[in-house]
């Protein structure tokens, strides 16, 4: 019981979202002008990309290994630039073997993360992307990481201007 009362109490309730935008509105009146939380939210994405492959160049991966979490980010980040993914490729995104993505990719697509499309050109060809539903909570993931002050990104992330 400690444990739970101690993670709910490190967990943002209901009105951390109402804290959080009172707190905007009244940057906004004081003149200061809302950031665009959609793309600093592909900036984290983007850069949580590179501070992992980092990590992985300096640590390794052998303990650090998370391919469908990669995945996820990979195929926000090409969905978010309009860009498509062959299903071949999700490997070099998730920095796992061929088998191992694509077994990531069925387990995926049966949980309803992701969804298959085979390519009208080559039938060949499989392209893989975020189901509407998980598009929809990543962004709002990476929304909130940009929105909250604990989580907020630093200057360094901004989107340039």
């Amino acid at each position: 019981m400690a444990n739970d009362a101690s993670e709910n109490a490190s967990a943002p309730d209901d009105s951390s979202g109402i804290l959080m935008r009172d707190a905007a509105e009244e940057e906004n009146e004081a003149g200061t002008a809302e950031p665009d939380h959609e793309a600093l939210g592909l900036h984290i994405a983007n850069w949580w990309l590179k501070a992992r492959r980092l990590r992985e160049h300096m640590f390794g991966s052998a303990l650090f290994a998370d391919p469908a979490w990669d995945i996820l980010l990979d195929l926000y980040t090409a969905r978010a630039r309009g860009e498509r993914v062959q299903i071949t490729s999700l490997s070099l995104a998730a920095r796992v073997p061929h088998s191992t993505a694509i077994r990531w990719a069925r387990i995926m697509t049966r949980h309803g993360l992701l969804v298959r499309e085979k390519d009208p050109k080559d039938g060949r060809r499989v392209h893989v992307t975020l189901s509407e539903e998980t598009w929809a909570m990543m962004k709002d993931y990476l929304e909130r990481l940009s929105r909250d002050p604990a989580t907020r990104a630093p200057p360094f992330l901004a989107p340039a201007r």
